[in-house]
């Protein structure tokens, strides 16, 4: 130790006399040992005169472990900066373990006692400094692993108060934000995405939100508050962002994204297959169509009005079945609208067997059920073996006629009936008389191919054919 540059250090910033000047430099002789011993720098300050800072006027430090890579013997300490310092300069007591920066900017911990003369004035301190940067770091990380879990906690309260789910997160793309939409977090795969978008690290950049076409985060929580689907390099996701809240206040959010690429294609592949499917009802319909106006032209000619019978009612089962394929042809769906079914056979039916001379009303009531396509065709044919059976015996000789169909659905079952207010309603008719070809076909489809049942009867002067037959599902169909 230089007692001259202590002794000139104190002469032009101290107001220490010159034997408190000789106690610091008997002082400075004993500190390369202390700092050997406790690996640590150990400094002697004077106080300035204005009595708040210091200088330094001695300074060891262990071989090789300094924290300082030049002596810092001369620089002066600031209250601001080592507040220990003022701290024992201005009581006179011991600051044990205070944190503080040092002249290089270097986080320290300082052990300061001070330094007294015979009439125990403090006249100087001796401090003993540590690096404290590795303790910093580590507080850092588990200051923000603490943060990180509470922001989970409460995203996790958010979630299930809102009635989403945590498992829908597997597997997918996950970013951490903070307030200022800095990347805080982020999974292997929103890592790579933020790559291969970006060109570099995602964690600790900006998230970019003019990519979702936002101004802040505010604004993204907004927009992505329910999935909102993005093409990224030709790829498409579903975005989704959750708030983080931490004290009542939003901290950041968290954004969830799933890659939907393979689904977007397979749904490309099912509509190309649903207007191919659709093709084929259309041609089908128009197959069908084609086969009934040539037996219209079978039909005329012949005289006999029995053949011409035969014929229309041939005619008309098969307009009911092209009636089915071409309601698939307008649809993407492998379902038909019984209703809409119903009606279009009703109007079909009316057109061909209505007399000038009458008046018919029709009526298709009840529920709005909906039927696959192998239920569709033979019901088709039964509705219309029905509804020709009440136009042809029915309201045939009536002046105004009444035909309605009811469709209803009970225990798993669709139940149709058709009802009429036909001739000599006070007279029961006879079910064996009345078993014709038509009601014989009806009996077969609902039976075989239903797998239901059908039954005739007369109430308050209505005939009414009820046919009943169990819903399929399309994974019972399948």
């Amino acid at each position: 130790m230089n007692c001259e540059t202590i002794k000139r250090l104190c002469n032009k910033y101290t107001n220490l006399s010159q034997t408190d000047v000789e106690t610091l430099e008997a002082m400075a002789l004993q500190i390369p040992c202390t700092a050997e011993l406790t690996g640590t720098d150990i400094f002697i300050d004077a106080p300035l005169k204005d009595g708040v800072d210091a200088v330094v006027v001695a300074w060891a430090c262990p071989k090789n472990r300094s924290l300082y890579g030049h002596s810092v013997v001369g620089e002066l300490a600031y209250a601001a900066s080592e507040p220990a310092v003022c701290r024992t300069i201005q009581t006179g007591g011991m600051s044990r373990n205070v944190r503080g920066v040092s002249q290089e900017g270097i986080p320290i911990e300082q052990t300061v006692i001070a330094i007294r003369n015979a009439v125990d004035n403090v006249i100087g301190t001796l401090i003993m400094e540590r690096d404290i940067s590795e303790e910093i770091r580590q507080e850092e990380q588990v200051e923000f692993l603490t943060q990180t879990a509470e922001r989970l906690s409460n995203t996790l309260m958010y979630l299930s108060t809102t009635g989403s789910q945590f498992e829908e997160w597997v597997g997918n793309g996950l970013f951490v934000l903070n307030k200022n939409t800095e990347i805080t977090y982020v999974n292997k795969r929103a890592r790579q995405i933020y790559q291969d978008v970006h060109g570099f690290e995602a964690s600790g950049s900006d998230f970019h939100l003019n990519m979702f076409n936002c101004a802040s985060l505010d604004e993204l929580l907004i927009n992505l508050k329910n999935p909102v689907e993005f093409c990224i390099l030709g790829k498409n996701y579903f975005f989704q962002a959750y708030p983080l809240v931490t004290c009542g206040e939003l901290s950041g959010c968290v954004i969830s994204f799933r890659d939907i690429t393979d689904l977007r294609k397979k749904e490309q592949e099912l509509s190309a297959q649903n207007t191919v499917i659709r093709e084929i009802h259309h041609r089908v319909k128009n197959n069908l169509q084609n086969i009934a106006a040539l037996l219209r032209l079978q039909m005329r000619r012949s005289n006999l009005d029995i053949v011409k019978a035969e014929f229309t009612a041939s005619i008309n089962r098969i307009i009911s079945i092209a009636m089915v394929h071409d309601v698939f042809a307008c649809q993407n769906s492998d379902l038909v609208d019984l209703r809409e079914l119903c009606q279009r056979i009703l109007k079909g039916l009316l057109e061909s067997f209505a007399l000038p001379e009458q008046s018919i009303e029709t009526y298709v009531e009840g529920e709005q059920l909906t039927l696959l396509s192998s239920q569709a065709v033979p019901l088709a044919i039964v509705i219309n073996e029905l509804l020709t059976n009440s136009f042809k015996h029915g309201v045939r000789f009536l002046e105004k006629g009444v035909i309605t169909l009811f469709i209803l659905e009970t225990k798993g079952k669709i139940q149709l009936s058709v009802r009429d207010n036909g001739p000599e309603p006070l007279v029961p008719f006879d079910q064996v008389q009345q078993w014709r070809l038509g009601l014989q076909i009806v009996d077969s489809l609902i039976r075989e191919q239903l797998g239901g049942e059908f039954r005739m009867e007369r109430i308050d002067g209505m005939t009414i054919v009820t046919v009943s037959f169990p819903i399929y599902n399309s994974e019972e169909e399948s």
